[in-house]
Order: structure tokens, then sequence, then C-alpha cells
């Protein structure tokens, strides 16, 4: 198996977490930490003994690349790796702007240049189990995801939180073409949204509804995929999975139901944490085991209805309540 060298571009907290996941994996050494504030490079760098830079260059020599710096930079660092064929995972979203999402995998794809996008939710062990039991089409599913504020964020929550449940929805479906799409926000106190409802209509049936807030008093991260016969209930945070089947329900009299629901609770296989089992993903992409084009597909879909949500909230915006500031007698 081959060592491989690796560039990681940004050095805030999510580069952090890639660098302890990078330093960590046997199959590969973190090489050069890249940010345009050098000194934050150099003081993510010492703790894994990699070179610090404000230049990208460095990092075109690796054999392949993580991107999670801030998003508005996502779409220059990535064009800029793929004209160099370093393959290149991308923190979410690749972009909030379509056109340029569109731009990176269109230019990955003519290249034949790998790339990843840090849907790191798919690499869940509670995810992945729920597929593994899951034998039918959903009729509903139900996605929560709320967090308290946070002041570094400048991207919507839409590309924020909701984009890991809208891809989790596409997840869980064999068909995925959407009929039509509802969604509503609150945008808080800040110019972007940070609270945003949607529903998703798919042509072949079945309905999505997600929830995603930055105004909340904890964090949740929360799902129920419903089908004809049977509810998984999801704890993304604790990696539970819970089973529901309803086998007989009966009116005993006019005072009296009773229903009889069978509870499953699925052992959940941890083979690793989610950033690492996501690394471990794109190491196979660049190592020519997994399919690039498939992969690029499933980062186009998430991001096209991401899109469409944003148009919609647009369409449909709450403006905020007044603020209070006092009663005169």
């Amino acid at each position: 198996m081959t060592y491989l060298r690796i560039g990681l571009i940004g050095a805030g907290s999510m580069a952090a977490n890639h660098a302890r996941v990078i330093s960590e994996s046997d199959d590969t050494e973190l090489s050069v930490i890249v940010d345009i504030d050098k000194a934050r490079a150099h003081q993510l760098a010492s703790h894994f003994d990699a070179l610090a830079t404000d230049s990208l260059d460095p990092a075109l020599d690796c054999d392949a690349v993580v991107v999670a710096s801030a998003t508005d930079s996502h779409t220059r660092i990535a064009l800029e790796l793929i004209a160099h064929r370093r393959p290149l995972l991308v923190e979410k979203p690749i972009a909030t702007n379509l056109s340029d999402v569109l731009k990176v995998c269109s230019a990955a794809r003519s290249a034949n240049v790998p790339l990843c996008c840090g849907f790191v939710e798919r690499h869940n062990p509670v995810v992945k189990t729920a597929l593994d039991f899951l034998d039918a089409e959903p009729i509903h599913t139900v996605a929560l995801r709320h967090s308290p504020a946070d002041p570094r964020m400048t991207t919507s929550v839409i590309h924020d939180l909701l984009i890991h449940d809208i891809d989790l929805a596409l997840q869980v479906r064999s068909k995925t073409a959407t009929h039509r799409i509802c969604a509503t926000s609150w945008p808080g106190t800040k110019n972007d949204q940070e609270l945003v409802d949607c529903t998703i209509e798919f042509a072949e049936g079945g309905v999505a509804t997600m929830s995603a807030s930055r105004v909340g008093q904890r964090k949740v991260r929360s799902m129920v995929i419903l089908t004809n016969t049977v509810l998984f209930e999801l704890d993304l945070l604790r990696s539970d999975l819970t089973v529901y089947r309803n086998v007989h329900q009966e009116q005993a009299d006019p005072l009296t139901y009773r229903a009889e629901t069978v509870v499953d609770i699925p052992f959940i296989r941890r083979s690793g944490e989610p950033l690492a089992l996501q690394f471990e993903h794109f190491l196979r992409l660049v190592r020519d085991d997994a399919d690039p084009n498939s992969e690029i597909e499933s980062i186009i879909r998430p991001h096209k209805i991401a899109d469409r949500v944003a148009r919609e909230v647009r369409k449909n915006s709450l403006e905020p309540p007044p603020q209070r500031v006092g009663l005169s007698r």
C-alpha cells in the first residue's frame, strides 16, 4: 500500500480535527498546513511536525489535499488543486453558489481527479446500520439538526447544517428526483438565515421534512425514517438506533385502545469515528478503489437541493420580530 503525503488547507477548528485524523492514519503523513494566517498555521502544525505556510505551492507537491478553509475560498483553491491534478477532499459545502459547485465538479470530472466532499454523516455508524436494515423506500423522513448560536459562522444555516440532512434524505432513497420543495426561515439577529424548515416531496413518492437551527438551546441531531412496515429512530449524536414495528392494534371497547409494537435496538458496530471513516473513504478514491464519477454525482445532488431551498427561503422569508425597547407610561 502506497504511503501518501497529505496537505491541509486551513488551520481553524475543523481543520484541527482533520489534522488529527490525518496524523493518526497508518497510511498517510500530514506534510503541510496552509493558512492565510501563517502564525495560526504554525500553531497547528507544531502539534504534528508539519510544515506551516501561507502559500498553496507546497500543498501542490502532496499526493492529496484536504481543504478545510473558509467556505468562500473553496472554489478558488479547489480549481487550482484540480488544475495540478491533486485529489482533494473539500469540507462542505463545496460552495454556496451552485454554479461554483458545478464548476468544481465539472473540472474534477474532466481532469479525472478524485473529489470528495465532507458529508461526514454518511460515515456515522448509526446511519450505516439503519441503511443495512432498510429494505423499502421511505414514506417519510424527518430530521432535526439544531445547535446553539455560533458567532463564527458566516454562511446560511442551509449550507452549514441543513445540507447534511438533505444529503441523508437522499442517501436513504434509491430514487431521488424531486417534485416540489417548500421552505421558510427566520434570520435571527444576523443578515443570513439562522433557522430553516423545509419539506421535500419526491417525484416517486415520499416526503422528507427537515429543520435546521443555530438559535437552539442544545445540540440535537436526530432522524426518523418511516416505511410501510417499520420506523427507524436515529440519534446521530449518541449513535443510537431504535427500530419499531407495529404488529397489532385494536379498540377493545369504547374506552380502551391497545397497540402492540415490537421494539428492536440493533447493535451498532462502531468501526471508527465518522471523520476518520470519511478520510479512509477519500483514500480509497485516491487509490482508485472507489468510483469517482459516482462520488461526484453524490456531491452535486444535495448541493442542487440546498440551492433550491435557499431560493425558496428568499421567496418566503419571514421578517424577524420587532425588538422590544421598553414602554413609556
